[in-house]
């Protein structure tokens, strides 16, 4: 009798040994600050991506195609190359947006939560943990070098136009950038190789944004 208990509590034992194993499976040792780490030492980057956007209203999912401009600390520029071509350059609180219309110049500070939409990208890219934990409940799965980072709003008023973003890569190379937004639309942004450390001029940067030709 003694053996059999001795048995039966050893297989409780190793069951709840082996759940807690389970559990801990997709942790993410040292957490987010250390999967932000090599993003904080980028000084520039350069990726190409497709994105995919399927949107309720319309039967085929839209696919752009274009470049990621990242120079530390806070310049972005985001281009579509086609199918029509257009550019976002958001830097020091101010967005700057090309299109078939021209350009014009908005002052993202005064958005309130759309102003966090904007910016965080931005903030991943720059390995910023504290805005990161203040706008969103982030949730780490880690498996070896890859890491998946899902940012849930935090702010009502921000999870009326975003549900959640989650970001998937290794180290400081992003590969996928999911959203769904507050009326159930999805992108899914896929990205290349990235070329990394490397320093843009503010001209580099401007001509990157204006120019209509692909890849100037």
């Amino acid at each position: 009798m003694k053996t059999f208990v001795s048995c039966l509590f050893m297989s409780f034992v190793a069951c709840l040994a082996s759940r807690y194993a389970a559990a801990d499976a997709g942790a993410c040792p040292g957490g987010l600050e250390t999967i932000m780490k090599p993003f904080a030492n980028l000084v520039g980057v350069r990726v190409d991506f497709v994105e995919e956007k399927r949107i309720a209203l319309l039967k085929k999912p839209l696919v752009n195609r274009g470049t990621v401009v990242f120079m530390a600390p806070g310049n972005l520029v985001r281009r579509i190359d086609e199918p029509r071509p257009s550019a976002v350059w958001l830097k020091a609180g101010q967005l700057w947006v090309r299109d078939n219309t021209g350009e014009r110049n908005l002052d993202v500070t005064k958005w309130g939560p759309a102003n966090v939409l904007v910016n965080s990208f931005l903030y991943v890219l720059r390995g910023d943990v504290d805005s990161l934990k203040k706008h969103y409940r982030v949730d780490l799965g880690c498996d070896k070098d890859k890491w998946t980072m899902r940012l849930t709003p935090i702010s009502p008023d921000l999870g009326k136009i975003l549900r959640y973003m989650e970001i998937s890569g290794h180290g400081a190379e992003p590969e996928t950038l999911e959203m769904l937004d507050g009326s159930g639309d999805r992108s899914l942004t896929r990205f290349g190789k990235s070329d990394q450390h490397k320093r843009f001029s503010p001209a580099q940067l401007r001509a990157l944004f204006s120019s209509a030709a692909a890849h100037p």
